[in-house]
C-alpha cells in the first residue's frame, strides 16, 4: 500500500484549512486508504481549529498525527484528531490561554457580549475534546487552566502521560510515498 502524507507547517486560517481539506479528499481519491498527517503549526483561528477537527474525524480512513516540531494552540485539536499520534523526540505541545484580536477600531457592549461568550464557548470546546481524546492519560493535565490562565509547554517524552502523543518516534517516510503539501502560500 503506497503511503500518502499530507503536510501542514503553517498557521491555520481559512486558506490553509481549505488546501488541507482539499489535499486529504484528493489523496482519498487518488487511492489512499490511511492518511499521514506529517504536521507543524503555530495554530491559528479556533473557528478552522474545530473545522479541521471535524472534517478529519469524518474521513473513512485511518489517520496518524506526526508532531513534525512544534504543535501549538490550535493545532493540538487538529493533531488530536488522528486515531495514531507520533511526536518526534525534539518537539514540543505548547498550550496557552485563548485569546480574540479585535479589528474594529469600535465595539459596543453587545459586541464584546458576543466575543466573550464565543471565546467562552471555544474555551469549553476545547477542553471537550482534549478530555475526550486524552481520557487513557496516565497524568491528567488541567486543560481549563491551561487556556484560561497558565500556559504549559510539553515535550515529547511529557506528551505520552498527558495522552497527547501515543509514541515518541523518528518517522523516516516511505521511498515510494506519495506527499500532499499545505502552505500558508496561496500558490500551492
Amino acid at each position: 500500500m503506497t503511503q500518502h502524507i499530507v503536510h501542514f507547517h503553517c498557521q491555520i486560517d481559512q486558506h490553509t484549512t481549505e488546501r488541507f481539506r482539499d489535499r486529504c479528499l484528493e489523496a482519498i481519491d487518488q487511492g489512499a486508504r490511511h492518511l499521514v498527517l506529517n504536521l507543524s503549526t503555530t495554530g491559528g483561528s479556533t473557528n478552522f481549529g474545530f473545522t479541521i477537527y471535524t472534517f478529519l474525524k469524518s474521513l473513512p480512513i485511518p489517520l496518524t498525527a506526526i508532531n513534525a516540531g512544534n504543535i501549538e494552540s490550535m493545532g493540538i485539536v487538529m493533531f488530536l484528531a488522528a486515531g495514531e499520534r507520533i511526536t518526534s523526540p525534539h518537539s514540543r505541545f505548547l498550550i496557552h490561554p485563548m485569546n480574540w484580536y479585535f479589528s474594529q477600531s469600535s465595539v459596543d457592549h453587545s459586541r464584546l457580549r458576543e466575543y466573550l461568550s464565543s471565546l467562552d464557548n471555544d474555551l469549553q470546546r476545547y477542553v471537550r475534546i482534549f478530555e475526550q481524546e486524552t481520557v487513557d492519560a496516565r497524568e491528567k493535565l488541567d486543560i481549563f487552566k491551561c487556556l484560561s490562565a497558565e500556559e504549559k509547554v510539553i515535550d515529547a517524552h511529557d506528551s505520552l502521560a498527558c495522552g497527547i502523543a501515543q509514541k515518541v518516534e523518528r518517522v523516516v517516510f516511505a521511498d515510494d510515498a506519495v506527499h500532499w503539501k499545505v502552505s500558508g502560500e496561496s500558490t500551492d
